[in-house]
């Protein structure tokens, strides 16, 4: 079954990069207010498509030192990158196909937030659906989306929802709106139209043929650069890094030299080399362009070429119900004299399916006049890249004549070794990147292939769902029979009795204590347990096979917000002097006027619970003072100021270096 696990999330800037990497199991991280704990959350939260944009007026450390986010998922063994940045271009997600320490050979899918909804959603093999809402202040209807983000406020619970009557976001009509529709997808309890069904399956098979064509374009372009040979590539790759890594270090060695012997490097003499090296990036970034526009046009050709296939089969098909018009013709009859004119061959007015297929023809005309054009554009633009190429050149020959000229006059010892090392680097590094061009292509396929056993998995969903349109509903009473069992357990297992009303109900789909709903009560500590409890039981229900469409993942923050952290004794102490018993069961045991529990066997109750429960799933929790019985699991302590999420001492690039 479907699941996605965090592996680590990347900040990164000019100068500063930090990674945070998490447990397959519990994840705790603990620390200071204002650390950056719910940031972690936050920026998770971010990077799977949250709307709303990090606010850098108040996150004034990661706006100084941050431009971007990655976040390395895995989702059914599949490692992926998924990457967006904090300042610009906000609405778009790259995704990588590889882990966050191959991206230099990978080509990242960039989307806007709705497509990579759509790709997180066939990646755990959820089908969106719509449903029909009228429109504010109006009779019109409109179809709205049920998506990945629906599902994941079933994921991630943040500190100003936990333990409140806005949890799920009920306080926003739109979204409370959507909340059972998103738990009925969940757990397969959606009825789907038939027709809908359909047209997601025809469109799945045209996908997959679209994508079958774009591989063959890009095996195409790699035969063309004579790259097919992918080990070759790899053994070629991993050679340039060893000699560039080699030279890096006798660079090292001539420099320390240079030292020992005071010499200064003429700074005329650095201008023009730092000129000279303007020039060849230049002229490298030109040719990667290049590049691209050539694997470009190879799509475009062989697409041009299926156009012109079709568009025969449209040609002999109308030339099979081609009807042959003779025009009209006097004739003299023979007894009178008299002329006549012949209607024997009257023209028939063009039947609708020849109609139909002379618009066909049309639009095959059409495209192939589109794609041309296109065409002709882009060999224009490497016509004029080329010419840039050519210019650069000249003035890159001129330059090195120039700094030729130069070393014989001036007296630079080392500097000639130096520059002789560094053209060697440079020239390495120019070769690898050809290599490393053909391995992205490579890894390309690769993800276009998994992309195709994606969309077979969801072909072979969608016809199973064909067969079973109808909810059965004993599949319905076994799911809630479950998930009451579970519920009911943990909730007793925090204390509160559970021989009243206490259920999730059928169909609403949110949890009851005693007959009030997680929406009415307002203990603050009976609607955390109530919530923990709704959404642990949901988690067993997917071990059990009952809720595929959750994503296996949890992301809490601050549990013991309503949940004091006494110890026992002093807890009883403080019963005492409020002249109550020991007793900590339902209201007895809440603050007045906070609902705020204080009964440290609860709090440690509910540890146990998290622990259990992610023995199966990744469970990642922000607390400021997490029980000392879960030390173990505490990864990341951050403090304020200088030594929190931000922390310059753990500077990513200064290992590194």
């Amino acid at each position: 079954m479907s699941s996605i696990f965090i592996n680590k999330l990347v900040i990164q800037g000019m100068s500063y990069k930090r990674t945070i990497s998490f447990n397959d199991k519990l994840t705790i991280i603990s620390g200071d207010k204002t650390s950056g704990k719910s940031l972690v959350l936050s920026l998770i939260d971010y990077c799977l498509g949250k709307k709303s944009k990090i606010d850098l007026t108040v996150q004034k450390e990661l706006d100084a030192y941050c431009d971007q986010a990655f976040l390395e998922i895995k989702i059914n063994d599949e490692t992926i990158t998924l990457n967006r940045l904090l300042k610009e271009r906000q609405t778009k997600i790259s995704i990588y196909f590889c882990a966050f320490e191959d991206l230099d050979e990978y080509t990242p899918k960039t989307l806007g937030i709705k497509e990579v909804m759509e790709f997180l959603m066939r990646k755990l093999n959820i089908n969106e659906y719509k449903i029909i809402k009228h429109q504010k202040h109006s009779n019109k209807k409109e179809l709205e989306t049920i998506s990945y983000r629906d599902i994941f406020r079933y994921v991630y619970i943040n500190q100003h929802v936990l333990g409140t009557n806005n949890f799920l976001e009920n306080n926003d009509p739109f979204k409370r709106y959507k909340n059972p529709h998103a738990f009925k997808l969940m757990f397969n309890l959606v009825e789907v139209d038939k027709d809908a069904l359909n047209e997601q399956l025809v469109s799945t098979e045209n996908e997959i043929e679209k994508t079958s064509k774009e591989i063959s374009g890009l095996n195409s372009y790699l035969k063309d650069k004579d790259a097919e040979d992918r080990i070759q590539l790899q053994a070629k790759s991993e050679r340039f890094n060893k000699n560039i890594e080699e030279q890096k270090q006798a660079k090292i060695v001539v420099i320390q030299n240079s030292k020992s012997n005071n010499n200064n490097e003429n700074e005329m003499y650095i201008k023009l080399k730092k000129d000279l090296e303007e020039i060849a990036n230049e002229i490298y970034d030109y040719q990667r362009e290049k590049k691209q526009l050539q694997l470009s046009i190879n799509s475009k050709k062989m697409l041009v070429e299926e156009y012109k296939v079709e568009q025969a089969e449209v040609n002999a098909t109308l030339e099979v119900n081609y009807e042959l018009v003779i025009s009209d013709q006097n004739i003299e009859c023979p007894l009178c004299n008299s002329t006549v004119q012949n209607h024997t061959h009257e023209q028939h007015k063009k039947t609708n399916p020849e109609k139909m297929l002379h618009n066909v023809k049309k639009e095959i005309t059409n495209k192939i006049t589109l794609v041309t054009n296109l065409l002709t554009n882009e060999i224009k633009s490497i016509e004029e890249i080329d010419k840039k190429i050519k210019r650069l050149t000249r003035k890159q020959a001129i330059f090195d004549e120039a700094i030729l000229e130069f070393v014989k006059e001036t007296d630079v010892p080392f500097l000639s070794q130096i520059d002789s090392i560094n053209s060697m680097i440079n020239r390495l590094i120019k070769d690898h990147e050809m290599v490393k061009e053909g391995l992205r292509i490579h890894h390309k396929i690769d993800e276009k292939n998994k992309h195709i056993a994606d969309l077979e998995s969801t072909v072979i969903r969608l016809k199973g769902e064909l067969k079973a349109l109808q909810v059965s509903e004993d599949y319905r009473e076994e799911v809630f029979k479950f998930l009451n069992t579970q519920y009911k357990d943990f909730m007793t297992r925090l204390k509160y009795k559970t021989d009243g009303e206490t259920f999730i109900h059928p169909e609403k789909y949110i949890p009851y204590f005693e007959g009030a709903s997680v929406y009415e009560h307002e203990s603050g500590g009976l609607l955390e347990c109530m919530q923990l409890s709704y959404l642990g039981s949901i988690l067993n229900s997917k071990t059990e096979g009952y809720a595929p469409g959750h994503p296996g993942f949890l992301l809490l923050d601050s549990i013991s917000k309503y949940l004091g952290t006494l110890k026992k004794d002093d807890s009883q102490e403080l019963n005492m002097e409020q002249n109550q018993p020991p007793n900590l069961y339902k209201d007895q045991s809440v603050e007045e006027g906070k609902g705020k529990i204080n009964d440290p066997e609860v709090y440690e109750e509910l540890y146990e619970i998290l622990i259990e429960l992610s023995e199966s799933y990744q469970i990642i929790l922000v607390e400021n003072t997490p029980p000392k019985k879960v030390d173990k699991y505490t990864k990341y302590t951050f403090l304020s100021g200088e030594k929190g999420l931000i922390d310059i001492a753990k500077n990513d690039f200064s290992e590194e270096d």
